[in-house]
């Protein structure tokens, strides 16, 4: 028999449908920036969260789905008003953000903090059931570990379509399902 302690087994159990969100990229074309006068308005021109009633509709059905946000813009607006720029019916979902989880240097200079970031909030909170539709998240294959792979679990979307694009949506909707029927399956 050995001495050698084993490390503590992480156990995914939170099984409430949790949805990563980031703005830019994904609930409007284009990227936000902060004028001089806190005004915010994006690189491509067009309305700010031009697909926020597309994901409304495509929660809908599914009231017990949670969202985290996992925006560029809680580094420089208070959480509040980054929430309030969605429509009350996302808004009510949020139940966390990303802020103030922190990457290694080494994973800002490699890319793949993002991922990072949202694998150690899956990881404090014991989440089974996310996805994160962002359109940046790189290295999923290098922080998988053997309880989780994070490939399954991130969608990466065209920053100049975000979720306006069919096969975001699809993919959306199949995350919904397949998380919806795992439930009823396992009670």
């Amino acid at each position: 028999m050995s001495n050698e302690s084993k490390p503590p087994v992480l156990i995914l159990d939170e099984r409430v449908p949790t949805l990563f969100v980031d703005y830019d990229g994904v609930l409007h074309r284009g990227h936000a920036f902060l004028d001089e006068s806190n005004e915010i308005f994006l690189d491509t021109g067009i309305p700010l969260f031009e697909f926020s009633p597309l994901l409304v509709s495509l929660l809908e059905p599914w009231p017990e789905v949670e969202i985290v946000l996992t925006t560029t813009w809680l580094s420089r607006l208070p959480v509040d008003e980054v929430v309030s720029y969605l429509p009350l019916r996302l808004a009510r979902r949020v139940v966390g953000t990303t802020q103030g989880y922190r990457a290694r240097f080494g994973d800002w200079k490699t890319g793949i903090a993002r991922t990072y970031i949202i694998r150690a909030y899956v990881f404090e909170h014991r989440l089974r059931n996310w996805l994160a539709i962002v359109d940046s998240v790189y290295g999923a294959h290098d922080l998988s570990t053997d309880f989780l792979a994070l490939e399954p679990h991130l969608v990466l979307l065209d920053s100049q379509r975000g979720i306006g694009e069919a096969q975001a949506q699809q993919r959306i909707r199949d995350w919904l399902a397949e998380v919806h029927g795992a439930d009823r399956c396992s009670d």
